[in-house]
């Protein structure tokens, strides 16, 4: 229903329920009985939308729930993280989905775990990150080619039939963070995704210049906005940074306290803006609505679906109250005329300033161009050196534990094996990045921190972007792919690796993707340079 409804371009409706803890309760039959009752209340839902695990906390596994929406007619829409499951996992994951019937997944990164599990914390797994996450799922679409049983054979399996969304976190106060979401956006596009579900906020112009970006980038991807029906109490949370990438602004948080004093709570108000916002997303052109709440019920979502399409003329109207913007922010795009999508909208890199290079950037870029670059003599050299190297164990691990020293002194090295410096402006995320993603930020940021430390950790690819951008080579930033970590080469020299093409540049290179898979330090990958 969902995947047609939008190729017809009709206007969606999906709503989320938020399984709870627990094999029973209230929280855990919600979605299930929502299921059996929209059908009989006259309104279209096009899918159940499921989350995984949110707020990093152990929760019932949605693909439980969607099994039962299934048996009562429903559709549901599976959220399906990285965050818990290696490569292995995820793939008996989506092919159990796709068993049982499931035709849709929204894939994320996924809520960095928190001390709610037994025994403490659990640790997140970020095998792969959300794009290469969805280049799994897209790849099951066509039909996975995976070894034989005969050494030198492969095998196509069955083709699954996903439909694809993916997410963007448009509420982003710096310049690094919401450019970056932009690009990871279109990284995910270009990996497979079908649609586009927004982060929850409350500015309309942010929610606009999603698909102004996408439309400056010649994209026509159905984005689905989201109203989310938000009380005080859930506000003064997230206005804390209680939810990672939700953003509440103080004055937001104001009317909400304000409003809670009514005799109903504020509860009729609140129902009124996310009727109003539908109505707006209408209006701007979005594909759909996406409909979440705490302790909503099925009568709730009706009233805002219903209310939503009959304020729809008048969307225009609602503008100057939903937008809630954040105190210094950056946009994109210069403020919209008439709240529309421009018939010409510029790609906005075209005027982001360069900045200036740090010394330490500009030196290691001589330094990679002299020894790491695929053409260069220093490249042949080294090669030649770790190929004798190669038939000398001993001399090897000589060779890899002062490797291993410098870059743990200058970069804080982890020993991974397939050492992605090049591709990350000597940033290494795999070090920095608490999700170890390779292929830019999740949406959790705060202010330029990370999610899971947002008063001590910068967000490690801030500092990529800046680096980046001082180089002018934003394009090939967004436009790059990194493929997953070679886990098998953990511990060995990753020097080695890319001068004996055993790593992901040699993959990359095999894959056609050489110039596309991100930058380095004046590596930064292009078909000159030759590099990952």
């Amino acid at each position: 229903m969902l995947k047609e409804a939008l190729s017809n371009r009709s206007f969606v409706f999906t709503c989320e329920f938020v399984p709870g803890r627990g094999f029973e309760g209230p929280a855990v039959e919600a979605a299930t009985r929502f299921a059996k009752e929209i059908a009989d209340a006259g309104v279209t839902v096009h899918a159940i939308s499921l989350t995984d695990n949110p707020g990093g906390g152990p929760a019932i596994s949605p693909d439980v729930i969607a099994a039962d929406i299934l048996k009562v007619g429903g559709e549901p829409l599976v959220h399906f993280t990285a965050r818990d499951l290696n490569r292995n996992a995820m793939e008996s994951r989506a092919s159990a989905l796709a068993h049982i019937g499931v035709k849709n997944l929204l894939v994320l990164s996924g809520d960095y775990p928190v001390d709610s599990a037994y025994g403490g914390p659990a640790g997140g797994v970020y095998d792969l990150d959300s794009v290469q996450a969805i280049r799994l799922i897209s790849a099951m679409n066509q039909g996975l080619v995976v070894p034989g049983r005969k050494p030198g054979t492969t095998v196509t399996l069955p083709p699954t039939n996903f439909c694809i969304g993916a997410a963007v976190s448009p509420f982003k106060l710096t310049e690094e963070e919401l450019m970056f979401q932009y690009f990871k956006m279109e990284k995910k596009i270009r990996a497979g995704a079908h649609f586009i579900i927004t982060q929850l906020g409350y500015d309309m112009r942010k929610f606009l210049e999603v698909r102004r970006y996408l439309a400056s980038r010649g994209l026509d991807t159905p984005v689905i906005g989201n109203a989310y029906v938000l009380s005080a109490g859930v506000g003064r949370v997230m206005n804390s940074g209680g939810v990672p990438g939700c953003v509440v602004t103080d004055e937001l948080l104001r009317v909400l306290k304000a409003e809670a004093k009514d005799p109903d709570k504020g509860k009729a108000k609140r129902l009124e803006r996310a009727a109003k916002m539908i109505a707006a997303f209408k209006g701007m052109g979005f594909a759909g609505v996406h409909i979440g709440g705490f302790g909503l019920k099925t009568a709730d979502y009706v009233h805002v679906i219903e209310r939503g399409l009959e304020l729809a003329p008048r969307w225009e109207e609602f503008i100057p109250e939903l937008c809630f913007g954040q105190p210094d922010e950056f946009y994109a795009f210069p403020p919209p005329e008439k709240f529309r999508v421009g018939e010409n909208e510029e790609d906005p890199v075209r005027h982001l300033s360069k900045g200036r290079k740090p010394l330490s950037h500009a030196i290691l870029g001589k330094v990679h161009d002299v020894v790491f670059k695929r053409d260069s003599l220093g490249h042949k050299v080294m090669s030649g050196y770790y190929r004798v190297l190669d038939k000398h164990p001993r001399l090897a691990a000589v060779s890899h534990a002062g490797e291993f020293g410098i870059k743990r002194l200058m970069f804080g090295c982890r020993d991974c094996g397939d050492c992605m410096l090049f591709d990350t402006a000597n940033r290494c995320p795999m070090c920095h990045c608490a999700k170890q993603s390779r292929n830019g930020p999740c949406g959790g940021s705060v202010g330029g921190m990370c999610e899971k430390d947002p008063t001590e950790k910068a967000c490690a690819w801030t500092e990529i972007y800046r680096r980046l951008k001082s180089e002018g080579k934003l394009d090939v930033l967004r436009e790059g792919y990194i493929p997953p970590c070679r886990r098998d080469l953990a511990n060995t020299s990753g020097w080695a690796n890319y001068f004996l093409y055993r790593d992901h540049a040699a993959l990359a290179d095999a894959d056609g993707q050489t110039g596309k898979t991100g930058p380095g330090p004046g590596a930064v990958a292009s078909a000159e340079t030759k590099t990952s």
